[in-house]
This record gives structure tokens, C-alpha cells and sequence, in this order.
């Protein structure tokens, strides 16, 4: 395939590559369209590569012209694909994901914004409270899971771009009158820490991968069952109390971690 970009005299051009949808997959055929052209373009295909036209990929890929155009509009929510109208699909120029410490010990926000990157978290509303998951509530004992908790749930951008979803439940008598409130600078952790002097002496992350489900997917703008790193935390006091357990997801597609050996 060719190593810089191309004009129009290759639109059309056949991806040469292409691995044929397995039949037999339990992920659906859309899916595997998408998996496959974004592992092209990740490897092979240059910014400003024309793509060829929907009826040409669905006998590529065997598949029909609706697979083909749900394909296509997960790489154009991700960033990896560009629309112009009346001259077709175009390998987009996008964004590197952004940088995550693994050891989680420097604040996102506050790593980001040394980045020179904008960042924001938007407290969401009581309609997309859930209840704490069964794999936070096991990592407690059973008094704590009993507690009367808030749960607040924020939403992350950087650069105005979704990247990931926090949720966080706080046993309620450590934080009076913080349900219904403004975070400090949109900050929990900012919030915790100056407006009530609640700083966790001791924290346990767990990193897994999961997918996003309906709610997530729409909040991050993203297709159903895209990667997830999900990080489960449980922090605590000086003096042993719980503090806060959270369930913070990052969108694979926009975010990598980094750590030094």
C-alpha cells in the first residue's frame, strides 16, 4: 500500500489487505469491518487515503451496504475517518490518544493540563445514577457496603473531546451538604481534600478491560462494546475509614497508558 498520501486518481482503490468477516464470530459483521479498516489505517493507510465507495467495500467485505455504513460511522465518531460531501471517505488526521500515567499517581487533570491540554469534568445528573457495582462492593466489607453513600458522576474531555466517565460513592455523614453542590473547580478530589480536608491516606487501584454499554457509549460518543480500560479504586483515611470507591473508564480508542520499568 502506499506510504504518503494520495490523490484522486486512486479513489476507488481496492485495500488490498482486507480480512474477510468471519461468519462464525460472535462479533457482529459491522464490527469486524471496523476492526479491520482501522487496523489498515493504523498501519498502512495515510492521512488523506481515499477509501473506496460503499458499494465497492460491501463486495470487499461480503457484506451489505448497511454493514459497510455502520462501520464507517464508528471510524468517523473515532476520529479515524472524514466524510466531505461529493468527494467521498478519507483517512482523517487524527489526534494522538492521550498520555496516562499507569501507576496512577499524578491527578489526570492535573497531567493533562501540564500537557498544554484543556480538560473539564461535567458533573452529570441523578438519570444516569447507578448502583455501586457488585466487583467495588466486594472489595469492601459488608458494614461499609451498608453505609448510605452519594454517588456523583462526572464525565471527562480534554481538548472539549470525551474520554472517559467517573463514578464515585462517598459514605454520606464525611461530606455534608456536598449533594446538590458545585465541585470545587469541577474537582471531587479538589473538593474532598479542601472543602471538607478528607485526603486518602491509602489507595488500591485493579486495571481491567471491558466495553462500553448504552449509556456509556452514548456519553462518550462512541459505538456500543467499544474498548474500556476500567479502573476500580478504593481509597481510605489515615484512620482505616472508607473514604470513596470509584469506577473510572477510559475510552481505549482515545486514551494509552505509560509507565517506566
Amino acid at each position: 500500500m502506499p506510504a504518503s498520501p494520495v490523490d484522486g486518481a486512486a479513489k476507488g482503490r481496492v485495500l488490498r489487505s482486507a480480512r474477510p468477516v468471519d461468519r462464525r464470530s460472535p462479533m457482529p459483521a459491522w464490527a469486524q469491518v471496523q476492526r479491520d479498516l482501522r487496523r489498515q489505517i493504523d498501519q498502512e493507510l495515510p492521512t488523506g487515503y481515499q477509501l473506496p465507495t460503499e458499494r465497492e467495500l460491501s463486495e470487499l467485505y461480503s457484506v451489505s451496504r448497511i454493514t459497510i455504513r455502520q462501520a464507517l460511522g464508528a471510524l468517523v465518531t473515532d476520529g479515524y475517518i472524514e466524510r466531505r460531501q461529493g468527494a467521498g471517505t478519507f483517512v482523517a488526521d487524527r489526534p494522538e490518544p492521550v498520555q496516562h500515567d499507569l501507576g496512577l499517581t499524578v491527578p489526570w487533570r492535573d497531567r493533562f493540563q501540564k500537557a498544554g491540554l484543556s480538560t473539564e469534568s461535567v458533573l452529570l445528573g441523578e438519570e444516569h445514577a447507578r448502583p455501586e457495582p457488585y466487583e467495588l462492593a466486594r472489595l469492601i466489607d459488608a458494614d461499609e457496603a451498608a453505609l448510605p453513600r452519594l454517588h456523583l458522576k462526572r464525565l471527562h474531555l480534554v481538548n472539549e473531546r470525551a474520554i472517559g466517565l467517573t463514578d464515585s460513592w462517598i459514605p454520606d455523614d464525611l461530606v455534608p451538604g456536598l449533594r446538590g453542590r458545585s465541585l470545587d473547580r469541577g474537582s471531587l478530589s479538589r473538593t474532598l481534600r479542601e472543602s471538607y480536608g478528607l485526603d486518602p491516606a491509602d489507595v488500591d487501584h485493579y486495571l481491567e478491560v471491558g466495553t462500553t454499554d448504552p449509556d456509556e457509549a452514548r456519553l462518550l460518543n462512541t459505538p456500543l462494546d467499544a474498548a474500556l480500560f476500567v479502573i476500580w479504586s478504593v481509597s481510605r483515611l489515615a484512620d482505616g475509614r472508607l473514604l470513596e470507591t470509584t469506577r473510572t473508564v477510559w475510552l481505549g480508542s482515545r486514551v494509552r497508558f505509560h509507565y517506566k520499568g
